[in-house]
């Protein structure tokens, strides 16, 4: 089965493209928020393209595992991309991915490395998906 996992924000999204045969995740690109219509469109764009078939938003709590205003927008976004496109669709914490990623050295760009960082750790605490 192939995933796509999204690291939501509210300018620029982090996609990275995993799958349960390898059990690995890559990052893949991130792209622009101009709002979700057009972000609806990129993102059935690259599910088409890369034939994914599960969706893994990550869901980012703080660290006593709590909800923030960032976390029920991504809540909100998971919700209706889940309408919009029809697809499965889960949710997995999020935590520290975005500070993994830039101890990783991905500087700036470091939205596609975490939404790898999260799929990994969801494809492994999921072997049998």
């Amino acid at each position: 089965m192939k995933y796509l996992g999204i690291d939501y924000g509210d300018s620029k999204v982090g996609l990275a493209i995993g799958d349960s045969e390898s059990n690995l995740a890559l990052p893949y690109k991130i792209i622009k928020n101009s709002g979700w219509t057009t972000l609806f469109q990129d993102l059935a764009d690259v599910i088409k393209a890369e034939n994914v078939e599960m969706i893994v938003v990550g869901l980012p709590l703080n660290t006593r595992s709590e909800s923030s205003n960032q976390t029920e927008a991504t809540r909100k976004f998971a919700l209706e991309l889940q309408k919009v496109l029809g697809m499965d669709l889960d949710l997995f914490d999020e935590r520290f991915s975005s500070q993994q990623a830039q101890k990783m050295g991905a500087g700036q760009r470091d939205d596609d490395v975490a939404a790898m960082i999260m799929l990994q750790s969801y494809l492994d605490a999921n072997p049998d998906v």
